[in-house]
């Protein structure tokens, strides 16, 4: 029990008060103070009534354990009962509920669950606040609760899904290395646009429609793919993201069916560099790659997997290790352009997966050398990457910068990809 801000106003008022009525011996004073004195005793009365009541308070279901991909939402259904009106209070920033107000008797409650990173999650009781109806006192309520919120990595639906195109790829996969261009093999048909040439009208397919129709065809382009992962992020959450983005981007590559040069950097420092390799060891790389650095010690592959797939991601893991291709190089570069070199840019796709906000200088330039050679740049990125940041004015410098990066790199003809989420985790970009 305590007082709120309006009971110790009061109460430093009947003090007062009190002093004055002693040292004016003042009638009507006295009066009051007497008055001021019985209200705050008339409230001290009813929050002692109502706090051997709190103890009735329960929610079902009372013990509850629930496993989420971090970064995403699920609602819990509470059923809550509670013998006076109360309050809640102090929730987690992880937890949302559809109302604060607990009314007397039986209430339908909703939480959101929404942990931000991979980890531990627990809740053993609701706050809750009991306030007399004149608010001078209020009383704290613990509704017992147990709730254990298992948070696993945001990469983690990437690495099942990751696992089931082990063995099932290879050089000439689902596409030839094809795209869009001036070739002579019908690709498919659009609605025209501004800037289209008008040698691609289909007239015919025009006046059926009564709008203009053009065709696309689609030419050999691509001889190579280059992916450069940058490790270096602002924190937890946009690591996460960038993680789970860069096995896409392994897992959109593999089905060109083309060698892959594969770089991983932390700024000017290459950690790990694999030039062209095939996509079942890039896959395998990816995946070994991405367990080894982001999963958090709270999950074990065993109690998420099955435990085929379990053993299947273990096997893959030792292998990587035996070959020795998770061995860091840490070979320091002295400008970017020693790093851009060792990429294959003529004609080819590179992906770039990291934070474009600390690594603007390198990918910038990046772009310029990729239009250069006739070669596509796809970027890879958190939508959001100031997320992490909980100064608010530097989270705004770091907005405005990225919007800056992301209009620059859009105006040089580079395709951007943010992270959505887990629910669009198997719409991974891919370049025909």
């Amino acid at each position: 029990m305590r007082l709120t801000d309006r009971g110790v106003k009061l109460l430093l008022a009947q003090a007062l008060s009190t002093i004055f009525t002693v040292f004016y011996k003042d009638v009507p004073l006295l009066i009051a103070s007497i008055l001021t004195l019985s209200i705050i005793l008339y409230s001290f009365y009813i929050i002692l009534k109502a706090g051997r009541r709190l103890k009735a308070a329960e929610c079902e279901p009372r013990n509850l354990k629930l496993r989420i991909v971090a970064g995403e939402e699920k609602t819990l259904n509470l059923i809550i009962y509670t013998p006076i009106e109360l309050k809640l209070v102090n929730l987690p920033d992880w937890v949302k509920a559809s109302t604060d107000t607990l009314e007397t008797g039986i209430k339908m409650v909703d939480l959101k669950i929404s942990p931000s990173i991979s980890k531990i999650y627990r809740l053993d009781f609701l706050t809750s606040v009991f306030t007399d109806p004149l608010k001078i006192f209020c009383n704290d309520c613990k509704i017992p609760l147990g709730l254990e919120v298992i948070a696993y990595p945001r990469v983690l639906p990437f690495i099942i899904e990751a696992l089931k195109m082990i063995g099932r790829t290879g050089y000439g996969g689902d596409t030839t290395g094809r795209r869009k261009g001036l070739g002579t093999e019908y690709l498919w048909s659009r609605e025209y646009q501004m800037g289209d040439s008008l040698t691609l009208i289909d007239w015919k397919a025009s006046a059926r429609l009564e709008k203009l129709i053009v065709k696309e065809f689609s030419e050999e382009a691509y001889k190579a793919v280059g992916i450069v992962y940058e490790v270096k992020g602002v924190g937890p959450v946009t690591s996460d993201e960038v993680n789970a983005l860069f096995l896409s981007s392994i897992m959109s590559v593999v089905r060109l069916g083309l060698p892959i040069t594969l770089i991983i950097k932390n700024g000017l420092t290459i950690v790990s560099e694999y030039p062209s390799i095939d996509p079942d060891t890039a896959l395998k790389i990816a995946i070994s790659y991405s367990v080894k650095n982001y999963s958090t010690e709270n999950w074990d592959v065993y109690e998420v997997l099955e435990p085929k797939t379990a053993s299947q991601l273990l096997s893959i893991i030792r292998e990587v290790e035996a070959l020795g291709l998770l061995q860091t190089v840490q070979l320091k570069m002295e400008a970017l352009n020693e790093i851009i070199s060792k990429l294959p840019l003529q004609n080819s796709i590179i992906y770039y997966v990291g934070n474009i906000v600390v690594d603007s200088e390198f990918i910038l330039e990046l772009s310029s050398r990729v239009k250069m050679n006739n070669g596509e740049l796809i970027i890879l990125t958190s939508g959001k990457p100031w997320t992490d940041l909980d100064n608010l004015e530097q989270a705004y410098v770091m907005y405005v910068s990225h919007r800056r990066i992301v209009e620059s790199l859009e105006r040089a003809g580079s395709k951007i990809f943010f992270y959505k989420g887990v629910a669009s985790k198997l719409r991974t970009p891919i370049i025909m």
